[in-house]
């Protein structure tokens, strides 16, 4: 696949499991995020149930593990690996494209202030020359920047992180937390790929990818001819700009976009990222 060998862009915390007061009050606990089975009833206890958040009856929990669970191939079935990789990645790629998003609207805005010529404080002009560096562009170009501080569908993310770990069961996402299959030039152990300090990290660096390496320009010009229509990006869509991404080419697409509507991904498109719910005592 086409990757920058480089660090996540900006400084990324390393996420804690969350302690979410759902209304069960119902939370993780460190042996329930190293044994899949018992994670998978934990969150069924919580209630966070992937059917309610397909049909926008739920949002889904502010929970960002650092592991996939090593041991999700001992899982007796498959939909019941599905389930568990699906719930551990939809609050991760949903952050990330949260963060993104908020990077947007304030890009958006500074662009429309400066369309009417109004004042641009010295605080929002060394944001976006941070935001220019960060996506590189050093042209000045904003609408070549716009179209970079986008998000990446649900429905994309979790397709391209199932083909490319085995639905986290690879031993590559065990070792290195290595999600999509990201590769460096040198690596201490010798292997060529990356190695990630949580998953959080790689999904980060999985988004930050495909919005500035060259190889997926036609990717973003799609988006941006979608946003341009008045739509939202779409996950099936924009899987054609990926032939890039894998040696397999065309064939590549096409497992992206089985997995995609196979597995009705595109139902998490529209998902929402809970917010923490503090107890008062």
């Amino acid at each position: 696949m086409v990757l920058q060998d480089k660090a996540a862009p900006v400084a990324v915390p390393r996420p804690l499991v969350s302690e979410a007061v759902q209304p069960q009050g119902a939370i993780l606990t460190g042996d329930d995020v190293s044994n899949a089975a018992r994670l998978n009833a934990a969150l069924d206890r919580m209630g966070y149930r992937l059917e309610a958040v397909a049909a926008g009856q739920a949002d889904v929990p502010p929970l960002f593990l650092p592991n996939v669970p090593g041991d999700i191939d001992d899982l007796p079935d498959i939909e019941g690996k599905k389930a568990v990789f699906l719930r551990v990645m939809l609050p991760l790629v949903l952050a990330v494209d949260e963060e993104i998003a908020a990077e947007r609207s304030r890009l958006l805005d500074i662009m429309n202030r400066k369309a009417n010529r109004l004042h641009i404080a010295a605080s929002d002009q060394a944001w976006l020359a941070d935001l220019a560096n960060r996506y590189e562009v050093d042209d000045g170009n904003l609408r070549k920047l716009l179209s970079r501080v986008d998000v990446v569908p649900p429905s994309l993310a979790l397709a391209q992180s199932a083909e490319e770990s085995g639905w986290g069961t690879s031993k590559l996402v065990r070792r290195s937390r290595n999600l999509f299959g990201h590769t460096v030039e040198a690596s201490a152990d010798g292997s060529g790929m990356r190695n990630f300090t949580t998953l959080y990290e790689a999904v980060r660096a999985y988004v930050h990818n495909l919005n500035t390496h060259r190889a997926y320009e036609g990717l973003r010009r799609a988006r941006a001819q979608t946003r341009g229509e008045g739509g939202q990006p779409d996950g099936h869509a924009m899987a054609a700009a990926l032939s890039s991404y894998s040696e397999r080419g065309d064939a590549y697409v096409q497992t992206i976009r089985t997995l995609i509507r196979r597995n009705e991904l595109n139902r998490y498109d529209q998902a929402r990222l809970g917010r923490l719910q503090v107890r008062r005592g």
